[in-house]
């Protein structure tokens, strides 16, 4: 699980924002592929709190007293509020309690449990413990130092913040325009290249991934047009095919 508190902090961040709304978005896109949960909570429900795409493909929502219509829609859906589910209803002592979209068919009411330090310091040293009894305790938990790996180049997984699940064949200028603007201080002198240029840096930097290039043909305005791209589903292949080399190594 990825928890991050008060996340108006990180995706309004004048440098990282962006960045970091981008990843968020393709860990919530592909979370449970990846076997990931992203908890990400906010007292500045916004649209700079809350990027749209990541507003928008959040499965589970958690919305406690809030003020108006918009913090209320951002944070359960759109058109919730017209059709009742307000969590502008709830009084300030309605500690704790919200409406929850996503756990059930139909939008619930709440209530969370209230936790102090010293309950909180008491759950998690059971769980620890029971952790360790159950033998599935690892890492730095278990008083273990973990082994250094090599940096791994990030490429293969920023293209796949930038290519979104459902286009399979990107073109390489393209990518490497979102790529650019994904990490701008790695890929931004990528980005001033011709397109022809472009395209032909991303397949000098795939090779040593084993992942190819061709001509991808899209029709735009009617007319059919060409342009090197590449297989998407190849990228998901090479960084499990590299993970699994540098683990067996």
């Amino acid at each position: 699980m990825l928890a991050i508190d008060e996340c108006q902090e990180l995706f309004s961040h004048d440098k990282y924002g962006k960045e970091a709304g981008a990843l968020c978005t393709a860990i919530i896109k592909r979370g449970r592929a990846l076997g990931v949960i992203l908890l990400l909570a906010t007292q500045r429900p916004d649209k700079d709190s809350l990027p749209p795409a990541i507003s928008a493909n959040v499965g589970t929502r958690f919305c406690l007293r809030v003020m108006g219509q918009i913090e209320n829609d951002m944070i359960l859906g759109t058109s919730m509020y017209r059709n009742g589910i307000r969590a502008t209803s709830f009084t300030k002592s309605d500690k704790g309690i919200g409406y929850l979209v996503g756990a059930a068919d139909d939008p619930q009411i709440v209530r969370g449990y209230y936790l102090d330090n010293p309950a909180a310091d008491a759950i998690c040293e059971r769980a620890r413990k029971a952790r360790i009894d159950a033998g599935t305790l690892r890492g730095i938990a278990a008083g273990e130092t973990p082994e250094r790996r090599e940096a791994v180049d990030p490429l293969l997984e920023d293209i796949l913040a930038v290519v979104p699940a459902d286009e399979a064949k990107p073109w390489n200028d393209v990518t490497v325009d979102r790529l650019a603007e994904l990490r701008p201080e790695k890929y931004g002198p990528w980005g001033e290249m011709a397109p022809a240029d472009k395209a032909r840096q991303l397949t000098t930097a795939l090779k040593p991934y084993g992942v190819t290039t061709g001509q991808v043909a899209r029709r735009i305005n009617g007319k059919t047009v060409n342009r090197t791209g590449f297989e998407r589903a190849h990228i998901v292949t090479a960084i499990a095919e590299r993970d699994r080399n540098r683990d067996a190594g």
